[in-house]
């Protein structure tokens, strides 16, 4: 409860920060600006993408080991989970709770981790692939270059992390686990070749319907610039320090923007469209997945090898 209300903590305060440097009276009327429509037809791109990305699960843990609306179950239940639990991530294990039931640990285990690794690898795909286009601004050059020093950190402590477990007879089988792992996520080529091909289309669209929401509240950057700042904002939101990113995605998304010329006001004002567009998926993934419990026969348990 007491890492609940930190994280609460967070997200308020970040919020409150922003809106101390944002007029708030500036992003109400940009807010205004927004018809029903578009903010509807946001809402139904949300959740056919994330009808896509059930199918994207159920694919990664085998087209025939669980049904489809299993899995749509499963992915709403993370979204209204998302509303409450750490990060964006945190609605992972909610998801996995729907599915080990039917499927064992281990295999929603490496599911779970294949899905997270193939959308991180994709939004950061995305951006690596915009920034060129978009040009590089100073700001985000020195982020650049610093997580350029942090990749490099974190290669050298992998290597020496693996060099110790090697060298440590006792920890052979951790090491040996972990190649286990990797062995059984990529031992399907097909199904993570169409993860990804799912993934890139849904994230896509996703930064392409802020775009639409940014266009109508006064953000007149190019959309290479929100290539390159969205789905960096998103993989920020991921970090367990907030409730489902609040805040924390919103301060990304304007700092990330603000280089590219595109106004405070107006980024937060997207930028809250969108969480409104999160909060109200969440509260309807709830209801999606109390209906399909209902009308889904219980699974019988076991636990596959």
């Amino acid at each position: 409860m007491s890492s609940w209300v930190l994280r609460a903590a967070v997200s308020v305060t970040v919020a409150a920060v922003l809106l101390m440097f944002i007029p708030l009276d500036a992003v109400l009327e940009a807010l205004v600006r927004v018809s029903l429509w578009t903010w509807g037809v946001s809402l139904a791109i949300f959740f056919a993408g994330h009808y896509l990305n059930a199918l994207k699960l159920r694919l990664l843990l085998g087209p025939h080991s669980i049904s489809v609306s299993t899995c749509v179950q499963a992915q709403y239940a993370g979204l209204a989970a998302n509303l409450s639990l750490p990060g964006v991530a945190g609605g992972d294990l909610v998801r996995g709770a729907y599915l080990v039931p039917t499927l064992g640990t281990r295999r929603v285990a490496l599911a779970s981790i294949a899905d997270r690794v193939v959308d991180t690898l994709t939004l950061l795909l995305l951006a690596a692939v915009a920034l060129p286009i978009a040009g590089m601004p100073p700001a985000i050059a020195g982020i650049v270059r610093s997580s350029g020093w942090w990749l490099v950190l974190v290669a050298l402590g992998a290597l020496l992390v693996t060099a110790a477990v090697v060298r440590f007879r006792k920890h052979a089988a951790l090491l040996q686990k972990l190649v286990q792992i990797w062995v059984d996520v990529t031992a399907k080529p097909s199904a993570l070749a169409g993860a990804a091909a799912i993934s890139l289309l849904v994230q896509a669209a996703f930064v392409m319907t802020n775009v639409w929401l940014a266009r109508q509240v006064g953000v007149a950057t190019t959309m290479a610039a929100w290539f390159v700042a969205w789905p960096l904002s998103k993989l920020i939101a991921i970090l367990p320090i907030s409730l489902g990113g609040i805040g924390v995605r919103e301060a990304a998304l304007v700092s990330l923007m603000a280089p590219y010329g595109a106004a405070r006001e107006a980024v937060l004002a997207s930028g809250i469209l969108w969480q409104t567009v999160l909060t109200v998926s969440g509260l309807a993934g709830l209801l999606v997945t109390q209906l399909l419990r209902k009308s889904t026969p219980a699974p019988r348990a076991h636990t596959l090898p």
